[in-house]
């Protein structure tokens, strides 16, 4: 092998993994790492919050920081143009699962890995200003949306796995392990335990729900960094439904046939809802804070259009918090669920400005490394998601490969017997996840 090829190789899976994740049974995770990592591999690590006992209102009101609005306001427009441009390319026979926070996360460090045209087009596709915004109020929104207690837990986590072979920056690992809440870990990328750590890594922090199979996780000698990310996510229903109302109805597909499957019924009184033009929306509160909204589109209307509009996706998901909100009774029949989906967000992340990272003669990760070249190959998300009378469950894991080289009038039914779009989201009415059912028995 040249010594070009070998350049160009050099940094081969430098791989971003972004997780998120919510459980509908506790489940306690480390905070450090697997048990298989030895704590002698840790380069930097992170101080987490302690844990607040969900009735100790005084201190959980101590841990609130207020975000700046514009931060806000600009992660929020990333959320749903990324979302819209992602969505709209799946089949309309499945069901689509996307986690913008997962992705934002991911972006975010590597826009801290960057420098020059590199980073401001990141920067750009992801609608931050500068990375100055970006270190506080990313800290300040992983604090906001962290709650660990006995009801549930909602914590973002990261790692950086590092070739022990190759020279990084320790002032960017301190920063990473500083304002990202990140770990670094040296490892040897010769040897093939090194994908079961990531692995027991990955599967740690997401519940066990994804990267549970070394295999996902492909290393070979010339790896240069392995880069996860994960949010972890699990809460119950503010008002649980009654299972012993859970029955089988008919769910109807997009392409006129149907299918059998569990709905859970619920009726509630003076709940929020809105009737627009084009769909219905109402949504469930969680224990912890946060909702999962549900927007049904109107007959005739397709799901998959309303998502390939970001500016109609914004505007159904945050109808709940806005002016057209109002109260009355609210009929639900949702569909249970469980399902994977499989994300490629290369072309997507692509054709949101991100393009000189894939470019081995124009990505500039200097702050990491003076190793050269260093460059993106894949960025890719794995992502699940289920939900039942006590509350939802969801997961995803963006990767990223570095390389070298009609209205209702005082009642809504939401009736969710045809496809439908939801979102979870989190503090500040942040979207963690955003989804299309299409098939609830798939």
């Amino acid at each position: 092998m040249s010594n070009a090829q070998r350049a160009g190789r050099k940094a081969h899976n430098l791989i971003w993994y972004g997780a998120a994740f919510a459980v509908i049974a506790a489940i306690l995770c480390s905070y450090l790492f697997a048990g298989n990592v030895n704590s002698d591999h840790i380069i930097a690590k992170p101080k987490y919050p302690g844990k607040i006992g969900f009735n100790d209102f005084e201190e959980r009101l101590k841990r609130r920081e207020e975000i700046d609005e514009e931060f806000i306001d600009n992660l929020k427009k990333f959320s749903f143009n990324s979302a819209s441009m992602i969505l709209k390319e799946e089949d309309s026979k499945t069901n689509a699962l996307y986690s913008p926070m997962s992705l934002y996360m991911a972006l975010a460090m590597m826009a801290e890995s960057a420098q020059g045209s590199t980073q401001e087009e990141i920067l750009k596709a992801i609608s931050m200003n500068d990375m100055d915004m970006i270190r506080e109020q990313t800290g300040k929104l992983f604090r906001k949306l962290y709650f660990y207690n006995e009801i549930g837990r909602l914590n973002l986590a990261n790692s950086l796995w590092l070739n022990k072979d190759i020279e990084f920056n320790k002032s960017f690992l301190d920063k990473m392990a500083a304002d990202y809440y990140a770990h670094s870990f040296s490892v040897d990328f010769d040897d093939k335990y090194t994908s079961r750590k990531i692995s027991e890594w990955v599967s740690e922090h997401t519940g066990g729900k994804l990267g549970t199979d070394p295999d996902d996780f492909p290393i070979d000698s010339e790896q240069v960094m392995t880069l996860l990310n994960t949010v972890y996510f699990y809460d119950e229903w503010v008002d649980s439904f009654n299972a012993d109302k859970t029955a089988k109805d008919t769910f109807h597909l997009e392409d006129g046939n149907t299918i059998s499957c569990d709905f859970m019924n619920m009726t509630r009184g003076s709940h929020r809802f809105v009737g627009a033009d084009g769909y219905i929306a109402s949504g469930l509160s969680f224990k912890n804070g946060g909702s999962m909204v549900f927007i049904l589109p109107d007959e005739g209307i397709s799901s998959m259009d309303m998502v390939s509009d970001p500016a109609i996706l914004s505007e159904a998901v945050n109808s709940l918090f806005s002016e057209k909100c109002q109260f009355g009774k609210v009929i639900f029949k949702i569909p249970k669920f469980n399902y994977k989906a499989e994300l490629d967000l290369r072309k997507s992340v692509e054709s949101l400005g991100i393009k000189s990272v894939f470019e081995a003669g124009t990505a500039d990760f200097t702050p990491l490394s003076e190793t050269k070249p260093i460059f993106v190959s894949e960025i890719k998300q794995s992502a699940a998601i289920s939900i039942d009378e006590k509350g939802c469950e969801a997961t995803a894991f963006t990767k990223i490969d570095y390389v070298g080289a009609a209205r209702p009038d005082g009642t809504a039914e939401m009736i969710l017997d045809r496809p439908f779009i939801f979102a979870i989201t989190g503090a500040d009415a942040c979207p963690l996840f955003i989804g299309v059912i299409n098939n609830p028995a798939a």
